[in-house]
């Protein structure tokens, strides 16, 4: 619909205002209704008499000049703040209304000139003025009091001070003449995530602040904004789009591209029109490594700047201004962006000597060298095409880099003759866990699994710490290098908040937590249930389910709690963290940092020696009698698959299986 928005009000006053008293009575019950809801901002009308720039001087649809609010400069259109009244029965709006004429008497009581009350429907058009909205942020953060009025003034200002919502007192008055602005922030809760982009399908950081952002400026770059409708703006500079939902005054700050935005509030979808993809933001036009490079150093920088914007979230209290997050907001933006790692481009022709080493379920691994040293490879197979598994581990691999535990990346490289993209990383000579195990498990006593494992739960804690999930955590993903356990293979991890939308699941079944083998989301939760089976299988050095075949019958029976046996030499505190890591109720699991601290705990404490010297006297005396280690164990199905691969095929299946076994009644 192309015609004049202003329509949306006439329209509305046609119908409604003949029916005004019905509706007055129905919108008060309503109303009460939602004096609980979490909604109660979001208004049935669009509200249109507040502009999305506080710079400009007419109103954007009826063309009349815009009034501004007494403190802090706040413009409003009073027409189009009429036509709204008349068509709303809404009276959530966070504002304060005073009066300018102690004698009008247009269909209300006498009023003082020190009026001032926070309902939206005792305005007058012949006397009424807007003190402040309480939902519009613009960058007038001060208000100086005139000396002039000073007392009827100081007297509006104490009326409004409070809180519409909760009762609180922000206002905060720093000397006699000056007011500053300042938001509930119990009320007014910032927050930050990740959203899929309609565009280019990738995850990208949004802020979702619970005001109107009526800043001309951009928030990280000062730079003037463009502003393309009523609730859009863009800065040309950042890239970094502003959608404000007019329903319920907030707005979204995206920083990266997209088509669309939801509200989080009212969940209203909002088309952005004006964006175009440049070929670097977006995996699916990446053209050579270049592109490549650009593009994963653009989005790892995203990706930090939102981890410090989420931990930022967790420190705000009510004594701080919401234009300290503008600030800080800014600092850590230009920092992501001048701060870019350094992603190398390794020649081909550089890299000699491969070697092949083990096939993994996206790539195969080679042992080679590069400038002298000894490094692992990994080529990523008809990668030629930007493969989605070779982007995302790349990016893991830097936006993890730098922290302890995470193998470390020197760059990536293409072949010249397929084309295929390759992984530059830091070699791990003594190979991966499992191999580890098989090669050394009667040399490894009880004290070197409790350090083994408190080494690799540390590695988890740092990439959960870092709002990430590794979503493939199991033995063949933890390497040895010069006595230092790595976490590896980071392609299919994604952060913490993120959810694919196609669903897609990759694994290795005996490692993949029960609610995702359902269909549900992965999380650190099922991170933790891979820690529970990697905990087994230091007891017994033998990958869990490795004597029958990994199949739908296997994903039903994890799914129906099927648990690997414990050995006999297991204290009961190592099996009963290990069960609670297995629990099928995902909010039961223990956290990574509690795993941490048990094993810390049982490494370092005294009063747990006796406890493990026992354990290791009944685990030799089980190695004596052949009945534990890898050597003794029975032999490995032909059928159990220990590479990941897509399974979702079977998860379908298996829930086709059991809605018809619902239905025949079994």
């Amino acid at each position: 619909m192309n015609s004049d928005p202003l329509e949306v009000y006439d329209l509305i006053s046609r119908f409604y205002l003949p029916l005004k008293p019905l509706t007055d009575l129905i919108s008060y019950f309503k109303i009460a209704i939602m004096e609980d809801n979490e909604d109660s901002f979001s208004s049935i009308v669009p509200i249109m008499f507040i502009p999305f720039n506080n710079d400009e001087n007419e109103c954007y649809y009826c063309k009349k000049p815009y009034s501004t609010t007494l403190l802090f400069k706040q413009k409003y259109c009073k027409h189009c703040l009429t036509l709204y009244i008349k068509c709303t029965a809404n009276n959530n709006l966070d504002v304060h209304i005073i009066t300018i004429d102690s004698q009008c008497r247009n269909r209300h009581k006498p009023r003082s000139l020190d009026f001032c009350v926070q309902n939206l429907w005792e305005w007058c058009n012949s006397c009424s003025e807007i003190l402040c909205f309480r939902q519009i942020v613009t960058n007038n953060r001060f208000y100086r009091v005139n000396n002039t009025d000073n007392y009827r003034q100081q007297k509006l200002i104490e009326n409004g001070k409070d809180c519409k919502i909760c009762g609180k007192i922000i206002y905060k008055q720093i000397s006699i003449n000056i007011v500053e602005f300042k938001l509930c922030l119990d009320c007014y809760k910032i927050s930050s995530g990740w959203v899929e982009s309609t565009l280019t399908k990738e995850v990208i950081p949004i802020l979702y602040l619970p005001w109107w952002d009526a800043y001309g400026q951009c928030i990280t770059c000062d730079h003037v904004l463009e502003f393309k409708s009523n609730c859009q703006k863009l800065c040309s500079n950042c890239k970094i789009i502003y959608i404000g939902c007019n329903y319920c005054l907030t707005t979204n700050i995206i920083f990266g591209i997209t088509d669309q935005s939801q509200c989080k509030r009212c969940k209203r979808i909002e088309e952005i029109s004006f964006i175009t993809i440049n070929t670097k933001d977006n995996i699916d036009t990446c053209r050579d490594i270049n592109d490549v490079i650009y593009y994963i150093q653009n989005t790892v920088a995203l990706y930090k700047f939102n981890c410090k914007i989420a931990n930022y979230m967790d420190t705000i209290n009510e004594n701080m201004n919401l234009f300290d997050l503008h600030e800080y907001i800014r600092k850590i933006f230009l920092s992501s962006r001048t701060n870019q790692l350094l992603i190398n481009e390794i020649p081909h022709s550089q890299i000699k000597n491969f070697k092949y080493v083990a096939k993994g379920g996206f790539g195969i691994i080679y042992k080679a060298t590069w400038l002298g040293q000894d490094v692992a490879v990994k080529r990523f197979l008809n990668s030629q095409y930007i493969s989605k598994y070779f982007i995302n581990e790349v990016k893991s691999l830097f936006q993890c880099c730098n922290l302890e535990y995470i193998v470390e990346v020197y760059g990536i490289s293409q072949d010249i003759k397929t084309k295929d993209y390759m992984l530059v990383m830091k070699y791990a000579i003594g190979g991966n866990l499992h191999n580890h195990l098989q090669n050394n498990f009667n040399d490894i006593t009880w004290n070197k699994k409790l350090h083994i494992l408190l080494k690799i739960s540390e590695g988890l804690n740092v990439i959960h710490r870092n709002h990430f999930i590794h979503r493939d955590f199991h033995s063949g993903n933890i390497l040895l290098a010069h006595q230092t356990w790595l976490i590896c293979d980071l392609g299919l991890s994604l952060p913490a908040n993120y959810s694919l939308s196609n669903n897609e699941v990759y694994g290795v079944i005996p490692y993949v937590a029960p609610e995702i083998l359902e269909g549900g989301t992965f999380s650190k939760e099922s991170d933790i249930y891979s820690m529970g089976m990697i905990m087994w299988e230091l007891t017994t050095g033998c990958k869990p389910f490795a004597n029958i075949e990994h199949d739908v019958n296997l994903i039903y029976k994890i799914i129906d709690g099927k648990q690997p046996e414990i050995t006999k030499d297991t204290p009961e505190c190592f099996s009963n963290l290990m069960k609670r890591c297995w629990n099928s109720d995902s909010t039961k699991r223990p956290s990574i940092t509690e795993i941490t601290e048990s094993f810390s705990n049982w490494f370092h404490k005294n009063k747990y020696v006796e406890i493990f010297k026992q354990a290791e006297k009944k685990r030799l005396e089980l190695i004596q009698l052949r009945q534990l280690g890898p050597e003794f164990s029975e032999t490995t199905h032909s059928g159990a698959i220990y590479t990941s691969r897509p399974l979702s095929y079977m998860i379908s299946n298996l829930s086709s299986m059991r809605s018809f076994s619902i239905k025949q009644g079994r």
